[in-house]
């Protein structure tokens, strides 16, 4: 199930032009000859207006990514709740509220980005392993909805019993009356390995998310008649780029049956949430399909008659977005060929941190230009590391100076995973609608980049 890897020269990784599969992505006609259009927008064009490297987004494709997932889950109530993690833009997250998502947080800043974004605390889930007291004491007094509605979030997945501790105390501080304490699940971890990396693998009993099972039925069973708290779910999440449905089915299994197993205890919980984790194509994988994911999920959660919580990321948003960069030079060394492009390892980590493979194509063919021989290259940034490189021995056309490349699927963990490493300025957002592409994030200043600095004396 292992992603292929960036350096891997063993296995000649195969040409596929994502804007033959990815959908409101194609060649069409231009002036010029042709060139790869999201949606009305030309890649080229989007380029030229506002330079490289720019992160560009489909909203018809982040828009039929989000409803494919959530027509397959009819029939059961449910909430998809977007990872924040995979994007957190704010026009993003806006849009995606808009659609009726909720939010899967793992932070205060995610959650002060959700506050800023004008999102309810009754979309949002409080997800991750170290949760600071500040962080809890900020999510349980996350603004009212409305105004008879009380503070604070959706749900808490708390992952240790001193996580619990620290909630229960902080908690203490605020309830009133035990119909205004937080709703609270624990994040059980269901032993089933899964995930596209090992870095992204989160379900296995080695793996530091989670609680076993025995252990979280004690505290669920100790805290039962808590007035501070409320047991209102049971979390799981196995991985992420997962590309079988077995891994699923079996985690999703253990916890229907031990959601039974509470409830023969008197503990009867509102909520299941499933994380996310499901893989998407970047070059020649073949993950489940979005509907069969869904109908998978569907069936085993219906007899439960609890609400399904879903915490999709990657599967909404990385076949959305692209990384343009131009090129800067190409050169020659001994019989291999670089092509130097603007983009960084600061713009896109995936190659760098997990051995990801994102496919990368030119943007334009020149009118009457014949089919052009592929040369194996690598195609690297300018950052002084070796690791800087995002694809070794790719088959490319020839290119020159000033071509614009695109860098497929990089929609979810490309600008969250951004930095200003070389004191490099982090690259603008743009997101097509149609015919239009509308700025919704700007290019960083080196004003921005030395805001925080202070002087010495």
């Amino acid at each position: 199930m292992g992603a292929p890897t960036a350096n891997n020269k063993k296995k000649k990784l195969r040409y596929a032009d994502p804007a033959t599969f990815l959908p409101h992505f194609a060649w069409k006609k231009s002036p010029r000859g042709k060139a790869v259009f999201a949606e009305g927008v030309t890649l080229d064009e989007a380029a030229k207006k506002t330079g490289t490297p720019v992160y560009l987004y489909s909203q018809a494709a982040i828009h039929d990514a989000f409803r494919e997932l959530d027509h397959g889950l009819a029939g059961i109530p449910h909430t998809l709740c977007f990872a924040i993690k995979s994007n957190g833009n704010r026009a993003l997250l806006q849009m995606l509220a808009a659609m009726g998502g909720g939010f899967d947080a793992v932070s205060g800043g995610e959650i002060e980005l959700l506050r800023r974004a004008g999102v309810p605390g009754q979309r949002i889930v409080f997800s991750g392993v170290g949760k600071s007291r500040e962080e809890i004491r900020e999510a349980l007094r996350y603004p009212a909805s409305g105004k008879n509605g009380r503070p604070g979030i959706l749900l808490f997945n708390v992952e240790s019993e001193a996580e619990m501790d620290v909630l229960l105390a902080e908690a203490a501080c605020v309830v009133r009356h035990p119909s205004d304490a937080p709703a609270v699940s624990i994040r059980v971890n269901p032993d089933v390995q899964a995930g596209g990396h090992p870095h992204i693998s989160t379900g296995h009993h080695q793996h530091k998310f989670g609680m076993d099972l025995a252990a979280a039925r004690r505290l669920y069973l100790a805290h039962r008649d808590s007035r501070h708290i409320r047991w209102e779910g049971i979390s799981a999440h196995i991985g992420s780029q997962v590309l079988s449905l077995a891994p699923f089915r079996k985690a999703l299994q253990r916890m229907a049956a031990f959601v039974r197993d509470l409830r023969g205890e008197g503990i009867f919980l509102r909520y299941l949430d499933f994380g996310g984790g499901l893989g998407v194509r970047y070059t020649d994988q073949k993950p489940p399909s979005r509907a069969d994911y869904a109908h998978m999920v569907r069936e085993i959660v219906r007899p439960l008659g609890v609400h399904l919580l879903l915490e999709p990321g990657r599967s909404i948003v990385a076949q959305a977005g692209v990384l343009l960069t131009r090129v800067l030079y190409v050169k020659e060394n001994r019989g291999k060929t670089f092509v130097i492009v603007y983009a960084a390892m600061n713009d896109l980590m995936r190659p760098a941190l997990y051995g990801a493979v994102h496919a990368i194509t030119p943007v334009t063919r020149a009118k009457g230009a014949a089919s052009a021989t592929l040369r194996r290259v690598d195609i690297v940034g300018p950052v002084c590391e070796t690791g800087d490189c995002f694809l070794h021995d790719w088959p490319l056309p020839p290119v020159q100076s000033g071509d614009v490349l695109a860098i497929w699927c990089a929609g979810a963990y490309g600008m969250s995973l951004a930095s200003n490493y070389n004191m490099r300025l982090r690259a603008p957002e743009l997101l097509v609608s149609g015919k239009r592409a509308k700025l919704i994030r700007r290019r960083e200043t080196y004003n921005d980049l030395f805001r925080a600095d202070c002087n010495l004396g």
